[in-house]
């Protein structure tokens, strides 16, 4: 492969990487402002928050769900009775 080809396979694996990159950027705004379960208010400034809460996002139906920790273990509590086994 000489250098304009390593050079064009680059730029093409940049731009890819740039279109994931701006559809992510796009599924950020649609996070909601509270827990999508109990409604709980999210603040996205608050740092343990951000770092307690999780986030599901289904990209080929564009959406986006918070959840607050206890919603999140009650899910997984809930979700390992149905399945009959222990979800960690």
């Amino acid at each position: 492969m000489n250098r304009s080809q390593r050079r064009a396979a680059a730029n093409k694996a940049k731009k890819e990487g740039e279109s994931d990159l701006s559809e992510k950027i796009s599924l950020f705004g649609l996070l909601p402002d509270d827990c999508s379960y109990c409604e709980r208010p999210f603040d996205k400034k608050d740092k343990e928050m951000v770092k307690s809460w999780s986030v599901v996002v289904r990209e080929k139906e564009e959406i986006v769900r918070l959840y607050c920790p206890t919603c999140w273990e009650h899910g997984k509590k809930l979700s390992s009775q149905i399945i009959g086994e222990d979800l960690g």
